[in-house]
Formats: structure tokens, sequence, C-alpha cells
């Protein structure tokens, strides 16, 4: 009835001139990698000048090198992480046969076979129109931090390294077309744990928890890449990654780049998505700065491989 309920108040705004927009996640590859960014198939741009507009830090002569273990998870691994939600199954199978599917009413569990990510999501709220998730009943940032933090520990959820990193919002909006103004009614709050190796952080593995009104949980997102120690490295330095930077490009949205000014750089380890083939995390030096281009400005990142010997590949 609550669904029928809401879907007949969003018809009827609708025809009165006012439009519900889509939820906004800050995230640009938003649920699929939950919040957690990674240097995918984004596409790579020349640049003919590159300035650095900071100190360069200081770095190791040497890093560790990890060996990346498999993340492929079994019936028996579905049914055991579904057992820490407090879910008791059966385990089904999606019809593509790539997930591992539990549910238990409002949640919904899933499990990717070969890649080991996964989603636990309150099915149906987590939808950018429920009105308990209005703006004015969100607990405030460091609330939601406490909340995600008390979860995953009470449930045997946070992975050994996590480290709390930020709080970013999804939102929802009611746009009035005839007088152009927008009221905000929807909000969420995605607190996101990252993984942290040899007390560096691992871009792309880490653990996502969105709250929604009241506290409530509305997803947690799961993609972690485990790792044992493999042997220590000379690694570039950061003056050196520049000039790499410069063969390699830069990935931005800005067409025709013509001058990148770099603004942070720091050394990470970069993971790829679980179920790609990666045989080693290796130190990585994650650039990012603005670029001026033909027809406007941006933003742009990259990442640098900082191990000549195992070559120039991030995998």
């Amino acid at each position: 009835m609550k669904q029928i309920a809401i879907g007949l108040i969003v018809l009827l705004l609708i025809i009165g001139g006012t439009t519900l927009l889509p939820v906004e996640h800050p995230q640009a590859d938003g649920d699929v990698h939950g919040g957690i960014e990674v240097a995918g198939p984004y596409g790579v741009q020349e640049i003919s000048e590159v300035t650095c507009g900071i100190a360069l830090p200081e770095y190791p002569e040497k890093v560790m090198v990890y060996k990346s273990s498999d993340a492929t998870a079994s019936k028996d691994d579905a049914l055991k992480m579904a057992e820490k939600f407090g879910m008791s199954g059966p385990v089904e199978e999606s019809r593509s046969g790539i997930w591992y599917v539990i549910k238990d009413d409002p949640y919904t569990l899933e499990i990717e076979k070969e890649a080991g990510y996964m989603t636990y999501t309150w099915t149906g709220r987590y939808s950018g129109v429920d009105p308990r998730d209005r703006p004015e009943n969100l607990p405030t940032d460091e609330e939601a931090r406490k909340i995600a933090e008390t979860f995953l520990t009470s449930h045997d959820l946070m992975p050994e390294g996590a480290v709390y990193s930020s709080v970013s919002h999804g939102e929802g909006f009611f746009s009035n077309h005839t007088d152009g103004t927008s009221i905000q009614t929807y909000k969420d709050s995605k607190v996101l744990f990252t993984d942290t190796l040899s007390n560096l952080s691992v871009a792309g593995s880490g653990i996502s928890v969105t709250i929604g009104g009241g506290g409530d949980i509305l997803k947690v997102c799961k993609r972690w890449r485990e790792a044992e120690p493999y042997k220590e490295f000379e690694i570039l330095s950061p003056g050196e990654a520049i000039e790499e930077l410069k063969k390699t490009g830069i990935v931005t949205t800005v067409s025709s780049p013509r001058k990148a000014t770099i603004n942070t750089i720091k050394l990470c380890y970069y993971a790829s998505p679980p179920g790609d083939e990666q045989p080693y995390l290796k130190p990585t030096y994650s650039i990012r700065g603005s670029v001026e281009g033909e027809k406007g400005t941006g933003t742009f990142f990259q990442y640098v491989p900082a191990v000549p010997e195992l070559g120039k590949g991030l995998y």
C-alpha cells in the first residue's frame, strides 16, 4: 500500500508540472564499485604540458609488493556471508548464473561468483523516493560513521586493514518547471572504509555502508582484494612518476586537454576489480589535478605504477 501511495504522489506531481529527479550519487561508478574509485576503462588522453603546483612529497626507496589471491565465491561462502547478516537462505542463482542471491525481506544479499563482490540491499527502500529518507531524518555525518562502524564490527564484516575514508551523499529532488525551483526530498549517507597495506591506502578495495533516515542501513557493498607480502622493490621517485605521466597521458572528461596542473600526488596500491587477473598489488602513484582544454576546464587523475621491475602496467 505504501508503494502504491508513493506512486500516486509522484504521478500527481508530474501532472502538476513537477518532476522527480533521479538520485545523484557523487561517485561516477556508483553502485557497481560501491563508491570505490577504480581506474577502469576510462579514456586516456595525451597532454602536451604538465606542471606541478605542489612540493613533491618524500618517498621510501623500497616498498613491499603483495601477491593477490583469488576472490571467487562458492555456495558455502554465500551461506556464511548470509549468516553474518542474520539471513538463513536459501541460496539461489541469478538468471544469468553470475550471482548467488539470498532474500530475507526486506533485504537482498547478492554475491558475484567469480569476483566475490557483495551487495546487501534494502530492496524497495534504496530507491530515492521513500519518505522515511527525507533530509531532515538523516543522521549527521559523524553519527553515520559511528552507525556504519558499529554495524560492520557487530556483524563481523569489518576486514582487517580497513580504515575510515569518507562520507558522501546521494540526493533526490522535486523540480518545479513552473518557477524553476527544486526541493530536496531524499538524502542518504555513504560511509566508505578503504583497505590499507604497509600503511598505504589501496585504491579499488573497500567496503561502504549507505545509511538512510533514522540511521537505517540501506545498502552494504564490499569489493576487497586479499593479499599477502611478496617482496620489497625499489620504486620510482615522484618526479620520475610525473615524467611517466607525461608519456601515458591523463584520465579526464575535458576534451582536447592542453595543460594539466598537478595538485596531489601520493603513493598507494592499486587493486583492479576482483575477477580480473592481477598477480600483484603494486605500489602506485595516484596523481590528480586540474586541466585546461580547448573548450573548458576540469579535473584529471591517473595511476602510475611505481615498480619498473614489474613493468608499466597496473596489473
